[in-house]
């Protein structure tokens, strides 16, 4: 056969080509410097086409629930069923430890190195100061009042258990309380466990359905990722300028150089699990990375998750959709580094040195702190660091607005690290279909070798 014949029956596949070209780390650096320049030079230009994006994001966003639903209720079903998969649960609270001291440690020890809040430069302090003054309509309107937590308050342990659990489960699932939503799939998922199978076989057959036809669609979604993370950044810069970027360029220095850390050590920890590459680990989480970055949401993030981690990696499908949504909620890597980082900035701005003391305080309220931030948004998150600072007597509120006017810089990174920390220790706990299929052919393999009674 001649060489032209082959080349004859095999056509152009112009998808193919496209996918790729689209999930290239090139193509998502590229929209990013192209949406930073289009936000500096047009920007009527960029708020005039930040509908578009908003639209895309709500397309996003509304797969989540019910493939959260879908995905945790079928997963807590067949764990339930199998008692092996009980192991797993300690795991995930060695995580939730490990992780966050590596947070406090990592975020710590940037800002102690680097010290972003020591601005010597006079010229820089002025302005930053006739910033926060220009500002304060923004920190008089956002900020928390500047007092210590409150202490023995018996009803706020109340509180936060009442917030925590639904009265109304539908009404948790159209305003979104995430937490409240996984708590009742959690609950319903065990007692569907406990139903034998044949009557829970048709929900349960329903749940993979809705799963699979949400998987369909966010592969749908992908194709739009990089126009939409162009207009979001373009938005974003048009709105902001640079100047607040420049005035804290030391704190974003330190949140970006923590966040790569986490995810350069999560792209080592699922290589070394799935067995490939550094190269090809980057690349195959590459549109998980887009989407962080253009939703700025952990939540909507999860189905990228799941699905990059089964589909593509090979892990255990079941395993993988119970860990993911749990680890969300308990694996705050984002709002650990922003608070630990945060307050070493307010304390070196203002002249206020911690002692050895001091920074243990920090770093232990920072890690407590940022398990109750499940469902927030970035500026409940940011007012949040009133908390930590009252403990230390720091002035928060003219410092607040300086973290308002980086927010989406900082959102993002928040959302990367806590993305990359969520889907490195699912690999580390679950096990791949190379494992699975091992143990498998070990169990047979004893099975065989019993002698016959």
């Amino acid at each position: 056969m001649a060489v032209s014949d082959v080349a004859a029956a095999m056509p152009f596949d112009w998808r193919l080509a496209a996918k790729r070209i689209l999930r290239s780390p090139a193509t998502t650096i590229i929209m990013i410097l192209a949406g930073i320049l289009c936000g500096l030079y047009y920007p009527a230009f960029a708020h005039a086409i930040s509908p578009v994006a908003q639209v895309y994001l709500n397309f996003l966003k509304m797969v989540v629930l019910p493939y959260l639903v879908s995905s945790v209720i079928f997963s807590i079903t067949a764990m339930v069923q199998d008692p092996k998969s009980v192991r797993y649960l300690g795991k995930v609270g060695i995580a939730v430890l490990v992780v966050s001291f590596l947070a406090v440690l990592v975020s710590g020890t940037y800002s102690l190195i680097l010290k972003p809040g020591q601005i010597e430069n006079p010229q820089s302090r002025i302005e930053l100061g006739e910033f926060i003054n220009s500002q304060g309509s923004v920190s008089t309107d956002l900020a928390f009042p500047f007092q210590p937590p409150p202490t023995g308050n018996p009803n706020s342990g109340h509180s936060i258990f009442l917030d925590l659990v639904p009265n109304n489960v539908f009404s948790a699932l159209a305003s979104g309380q995430t937490i409240q939503v996984l708590l009742f799939c959690l609950l319903f998922g065990l007692a569907m466990g406990r139903i034998p199978q044949p009557s829970s076989l048709s929900l349960s057959q329903a749940l993979n359905a809705v799963y699979k036809a949400c998987t369909v669609l966010t592969n749908w979604f992908v194709w739009g990722l990089p126009f939409a993370t162009f207009i979001l950044i373009a938005d974003q810069t048009a709105s902001t300028g640079i100047k607040p970027l420049m005035l804290m360029g030391g704190y974003l220095l330190v949140m970006g150089l923590s966040c790569v850390t986490f995810l350069a050590g999560a792209f080592a920890v699922i290589a070394i699990r799935s067995r490939r590459s550094y190269w090809a680990t980057i690349k195959t989480l590459q549109p998980l990375l887009m989407v962080a970055i253009t939703t700025r949401s952990t939540v909507a993030s999860l189905p990228w998750v799941i699905n990059l981690l089964t589909e593509r990696l090979r892990f255990n499908l079941v395993v993988v959709e119970l860990l993911v949504p749990l680890q969300a909620a308990l694996l705050r890597t984002g709002p650990a580094l922003v608070y630990t980082s945060g307050v070493l900035f307010i304390a070196q701005l203002y002249g206020h040195p911690l002692a050895i003391p001091d920074l243990l305080l920090v770093g232990v309220v920072s890690a407590l702190l940022a398990l109750t931030t499940g469902g927030m948004g970035s500026l409940l998150i940011l007012s949040q660091m009133s908390i930590v600072c009252g403990y230390l007597k720091l002035p928060f509120e003219a410092a607040f607005v300086l973290f308002v006017a980086v927010d989406a810089a900082v959102d993002t990174l928040m959302t990367l690290s806590s993305v990359s920390t969520v889907a490195a220790s699912t690999a580390m706990i679950a096990p791949s279909h190379r494992e699975a299929a091992q143990a498998a052919e070990t169990v047979a393999q004893e099975l065989e070798a019993e002698p016959a009674r």
